[in-house]
């Protein structure tokens, strides 16, 4: 049966009447918080207090701001595009998964890394690469093989990670600065962890972030269509130091901010391939991170990627690479180079996508194989009723067998 659309006009109308008004507010708040930017961009001592005050009244669960790095930049800064080095080189990975589906024939999971590596300036085609890894039960072990779709991702994750990290170190001895992107934020913490700087993920997270560190490499993490508000929460603190009933346990809380972001304020200040100052990320799980090595702290800024547009990305780089301003010109400089090959998003990023997405056709094609190679070792496939109903239903045959 299809989906009967005509049931569904009055609501999609009232749907469309409530982002108006709520798109109205927004825009009125964002307002109030651009004129806070302005009010407070080199008062360096009043930021100090705010954010002293929030670290003391928040709540830690949720508190999440940005600080900045230092006193350079105005708070307001907007910093135009400078040219990109002659030579570099820029590493992209990406990751995609088939999950475990306990209604198939056999359990399995399969983990596939793309990347590419793009000579800037340089006149060579991209490498390009693909590392596909299937994992599946042991022999004597087929009943501890429990893999949720989260575990995945964050295996996945982490592969991605290690070999950029890999990449990275092979490449440590060309010409020019390397830049190494990820497709993601750079402050990992896996959800549901325990909030630790022991965990074992973070551990190893961590190692690849040295490796790529003392590779000489210029790590960043890209982030497109970011929902943060971390700048939008340092604007609240400064806000509520001149407010007695000022609820600082909201600080961090997407409802707080009556869900405005930081995307919403750069979009006013940024123009094509312009960035914004450099910030510190001010939260628990990034101490965890400063504890591994200071170096490792994460900072960021945020960038109009595009040429006409406003839409808004956010960078993340660790403190290595924001401490060095010939480092963040460059990362900045060879990101925009990148986004012009496509319009408003980095050519290698998503080369590093089509190499590594696994669709439906793939993981159909991996199941033929699967089902050839069982039956020449006498295994016989084994679908689950519900799995052999959904198949049946959505190839568009019937069955009845009568009672």
């Amino acid at each position: 049966m299809t989906l009967e659309f005509e049931k569904l006009t009055s609501d999609l109308e009232k749907m469309a009447q409530t982002a108006a008004k709520r798109r109205q507010r927004q825009e009125a708040q964002t307002t109030v918080y651009q004129n806070t930017l302005n009010e407070y961009a080199t008062n360096w001592e009043r930021i100090e207090q705010a954010l002293s005050v929030a670290a003391k009244k928040s709540d830690e669960k949720f508190y999440r701001s940005a600080g900045p790095l230092d006193a350079s930049e105005p708070l307001n800064t907007a910093v135009s595009p400078p040219l990109p080095p002659d030579i570099a080189t820029i590493i992209a990975v990406d990751g995609s998964q088939i999950l475990p589906d306990r209604h198939a024939a056999y359990q399995y999971y399969l983990i596939n890394v793309g990347g590419i590596v793009y000579h800037h300036g340089q006149g060579k085609q991209p490498d390009i690469f693909s590392v596909p890894t299937i994992v599946y039960p042991d022999e004597d072990k087929i009943d501890d093989f429990n893999f949720s779709s989260g575990d995945v991702s964050i295996e996945r994750d982490e592969a991605e990670i290690k070999m950029l990290a890999t990449q990275s170190v092979k490449h440590r001895h060309l010409e020019g600065p390397i830049l190494s992107l990820l497709d993601q934020r750079l402050l990992y913490w896996p959800i549901g962890s325990a909030g630790e700087a022991e965990n074992s993920v973070v551990t190893e997270w961590n190692k690849h972030m040295g490796s790529m560190h003392a590779a000489g490499a210029l790590l960043a993490g890209y982030i497109d269509r970011p929902g943060t508000s971390y700048v939008t929460t340092l604007l609240r603190s400064l806000e509520g130091l001149n407010d007695d009933a000022f609820d600082w346990r909201s600080l961090g809380k997407r409802s707080a901010t009556r869900g405005i972001t930081d995307r919403d304020l750069f979009s006013q200040l940024l123009k094509p391939g312009q960035r914004s100052r450099v910030f510190v990320n001010i939260s628990q799980p990034n101490q965890a991170f400063a504890s591994f090595d200071p170096n490792h702290e994460i900072c960021f800024f945020y960038l109009n990627p595009t040429n006409v547009d406003k839409q808004i990305a956010r960078v993340d780089i660790p403190r290595w690479v924001a401490e060095d301003p010939e480092a963040v010109t460059a990362v900045h400089s060879l990101i925009i180079s990148q986004c012009q090959i496509m319009g408003d998003y980095p050519y290698v990023i998503a080369r590093a996508d089509e190499m590594a997405v696994v669709g439906r056709q793939d993981a159909a094609e991996l199941n033929f194989m699967l089902d050839v190679i069982m039956d020449r070792h006498g295994v016989g496939s084994d679908l689950t009723a519900k799995a052999g109903s959904k198949e049946l239903a959505r190839s568009g045959k019937t069955r009845h067998e009568g009672f």
